[in-house]
């Protein structure tokens, strides 16, 4: 097998969750993991760095421990939608931020709820951890609501894409 090396820097805040949590990431993982300053260095089996580094990644945009850990199964895969990109719409990044959260957190969960994706909203980037189809969907109504449209159009948009799924299985 290849082995690499990989080093990632992180915030003084998200450096001190991964150390509280060394101990359970070293327990789910064979890669060898140090500490230097702000940087992470992982070294082992390149296809296990690359599993460990994105479960980092996902620390790092704002994903508590638990949901981070779902990235060790290959199946589930992490995608960053920075909001940047879609200030062209003329909203401002808060804005979309509030759209995509909704009153009382009621949008992100039912983002959530409806397309079984892990969703942070974190800085001026959305990030979803799940199966790629899901991430699809979810990312759908993500651009659906940064772009404008109504909460209940998007809402139809993720029940209808439900019903689907549950007609296939």
């Amino acid at each position: 097998m290849i082995s690499i090396e990989e080093s990632i820097r992180f915030t003084r805040e998200r450096i001190d969750i991964v150390k509280k949590n060394l101990r359970e990431i070293k327990k789910r993982t064979d890669v060898d993991i140090s500490i230097k300053g702000l940087d992470v260095i992982l070294k082992g089996k390149a296809v296990d760095v690359l599993k460990l580094k994105n479960t980092l990644n996902a620390l790092f945009e704002g994903f508590v421990p638990r949901e981070s850990f779902k990235l060790l199964n290959e199946k589930n895969q992490l995608m960053v939608v920075r909001l940047n990109d879609y200030t062209s719409s003329g909203m401002s990044v808060e804005k979309m931020k509030g759209r995509i959260i909704g009153e009382g957190g009621r949008t992100k969960r039912l983002l959530e709820e409806l397309t079984k994706v892990s969703v942070s909203v974190h800085g001026n980037r959305v990030s979803l951890i799940g199966k790629p189809k899901e991430i699809a969907s979810a990312k759908k109504a993500i651009q659906m609501l940064v772009n404008g449209k109504p909460h209940g159009k998007v809402y139809r948009y993720l029940e209808q894409n439900q019903q689907k799924k549950e007609e296939m299985i």
